[in-house]
């Protein structure tokens, strides 16, 4: 019997995605376990990104099942499963016209919570990301590292099982990319699943205890990464 602690929170059969008529990619299994940090690198065009929309639920592979708690099921329903569970975030993070703590609480808006605890859980999240600063702040006139911790923000709060990050440190300067890790890690600790990609991934296997690349339409596991490897935050960060 599979150990209940490892059990995936979902687990992909089959994936397969094609364009045009022309492979992108085959994969056989694709696993999210809590508190794992994947790094995804591969060159431009090979499908990350893609990979990670299918990930999360928001575009249908040609072919492929999901496996959550247990049970199966095809994409049409499979998708809903990762919606609930799965927030992809793009490299630029879109920002709505509005203060930093509205963004924040948008997504419990919708979902029908409560202000009192909206107001809650949108000053404890402002206080996890050292965000307190910016709370009043219109969201669009951030810098990118900003916007970026916003971002994590405002997925926390959410309290997805995965988080998907798509180059979330691109054209950020060195400082900004420590941060934005800082917090990355803390998700993690807090047993999110991660999943990062990256065109260069060097700079972040601190932090990962998965290497995988997309290459040639193969999902290629390089390397497990050691402990010790990904104890601290990172101290340096990639630029595109």
């Amino acid at each position: 019997m599979m150990d209940q602690a490892r059990r995936p929170l979902l687990r992909y059969h089959e994936l397969e995605k094609r364009f045009s008529g022309d492979l992108l990619f085959e994969i056989p299994e694709f696993s999210l376990h809590g508190g794992d940090c994947i790094v995804l690198s591969g060159r431009n065009g090979t499908g990350k990104t893609t990979l990670l929309k299918i990930l999360a639920g928001l575009i249908a592979p040609d072919k492929g099942w999901v496996e959550c708690g247990g049970k199966r099921y095809s994409w049409p329903k499979a998708k809903d499963h990762c919606r609930r569970n799965v927030i992809y975030l793009h490299q630029q993070p879109y920002m709505f016209d509005r203060s930093v703590a509205a963004n924040i609480d948008f997504g419990m808006r919708l979902a029908g919570v409560p202000a009192p605890a909206r107001r809650r859980r949108t000053d404890e999240v402002l206080a996890w990301g050292g965000l307190e600063y910016l709370a009043g702040r219109n969201a669009r006139v951030l810098s990118c590292g900003e916007k970026q911790r916003v971002a994590l923000a405002r997925a926390k709060v959410l309290s997805p099982k995965a988080l998907l990050l798509d180059e979330p440190t691109a054209s950020m300067d060195k400082e900004a990319c420590e941060k934005a890790y800082f917090l990355i890690k803390r998700l993690q600790s807090e047993g999110i699943a991660i999943v990062i990609a990256a065109h260069e991934p060097q700079a972040i296997r601190r932090i990962a205890n998965r290497l995988l690349q997309l290459d040639a339409g193969k999902l290629i596991d390089q390397t497990v990464l050691k402990v010790s490897d990904h104890d601290d935050a990172p101290r340096e960060c990639f630029r595109e």
